[in-house]
């Protein structure tokens, strides 16, 4: 996904910038359209070239990777200057009518004027790439730091959801009810063989990230079994909706650790997924305690709920919503709203029914 985003990042980058430096020379050329043209393409694919080169060249020490950096940008613009003589020097005589007239090109029909000519386009070109390469690093940077911000978010959160996990075993444990710990056990090995693997900067599709949430329910269940359900309702056309992995794990251990083991009678936990106009709203639903305490200290100042928004703050910006507080019926709901985005090459017509299942 990185290397894709990458790829289109320069493709966008070097397109935009050779058609802005191109425009004034299409409007001011008389038939220069025939000779800036293929100067034009060359300049794309050389920079695409380059933004490879650059990438790979980020795993150097600072000062080989520099160097290599103005090498390459060096090579490229001789490389674009090389290509311009020639286009010059074929196809000039031509369509540029005037010859030397023509501000700009000296046609380069002679050795002394395809010198001039090189030096002139080699000077240009290395401002160009050299710009281009600057900015290619400058988003190369600001992707890294992204990158680092949202993988330490991503890994506080395995210790947090591990912990609450392996009290629940323990609790079983100390019942004795050895069999249904021993299926826990099992049933986090297969959790947390997925979860650990998940890459924290890629996006999962919401049927997914809700399976994955199934089987910590299912976890869960096992040691609540006499007083806790959950309900999954996903309608149809979401399944391929896409989420941030993990998004809703610690809404839903909140759910567990307050709502059903702080109370004494049966809890239902609904997670719910709904569309509106373009935006996706995610919400998870429990019973409050019949003292209300639970959820005794403002909102946000866990590390699950502080992680989650977080999270959303550095994918999405300002284009997402987060609320949590108790609602009408003794219920406490926690709430997200992101834009929606669905996995590119699914129709609705080949996603499956309805699912509302009740465990």
């Amino acid at each position: 996904m990185a290397g894709m985003m990458r790829a289109r990042e320069a493709l966008i980058l070097a397109v935009t910038l050779w058609t802005a430096l191109s425009i004034n020379d299409f409007l001011l050329l008389p038939g220069g359209f025939l000779i800036l043209a293929p100067g034009w393409i060359s300049s794309i694919v050389l920079a695409l070239l380059l933004a490879q080169v650059l990438q790979r060249l980020e795993n150097l020490p600072r000062q080989q990777a520099i160097g290599f950096g103005v090498l390459a940008v060096m090579a490229t613009a001789a490389s674009q200057a090389v290509f311009d003589v020639t286009a010059i020097m074929t196809i000039g005589p031509h369509v540029l009518p005037g010859g030397t007239g023509v501000p700009g090109f000296a046609i380069a029909d002679t050795f002394d004027k395809a010198i001039l000519q090189f030096r002139m386009s080699l000077m240009w070109n290395t401002v160009a790439f050299g710009f281009y390469a600057a900015a290619i690093s400058l988003l190369n940077a600001q992707r890294q730091k992204l990158d680092a911000e949202m993988r330490a978010l991503r890994y506080e959160l395995n210790p947090h959801f591990l912990f609450n996990t392996l009290n629940s075993i323990a609790g079983l444990i100390e019942e004795g009810s050895g069999g249904r710990a021993d299926r826990m056990v099992l049933s986090l090995s297969r959790f947390l063989q997925t979860t650990l693997t998940l890459d924290p900067l890629h996006d999962v599709p919401l049927v997914d990230e809700i399976a994955l949430q199934r089987d910590y329910l299912e976890i869960e269940r096992e040691r609540f079994a006499d007083r806790m359900t959950f309900d999954i309702r996903l309608p149809a056309g979401l399944e391929t909706a896409l989420v941030p992995s993990l998004i809703l794990q610690p809404l839903i251990e909140n759910a567990v650790k307050h709502g059903v083991a702080a109370s004494r009678t049966p809890v239902t936990i609904v997670l719910e997924a709904r569309r509106e106009a373009d935006r996706l709203l995610l919400s998870v639903e429990n019973g409050l305690p019949e003292d209300g305490s639970a959820y005794g200290k403002p909102a946000g100042m866990g590390v699950g709920i502080r992680n989650i928004a977080d999270r959303l703050q550095a994918r999405f910006g300002n284009r997402w919503r987060f609320s949590t507080g108790p609602v009408e019926g003794g219920l406490y709901r926690a709430s997200i709203e992101l834009p929606l985005r669905m996995v590119l090459g699914c129709s609705h017509g080949e996603i499956r029914p309805e699912l509302h299942d009740t465990y």
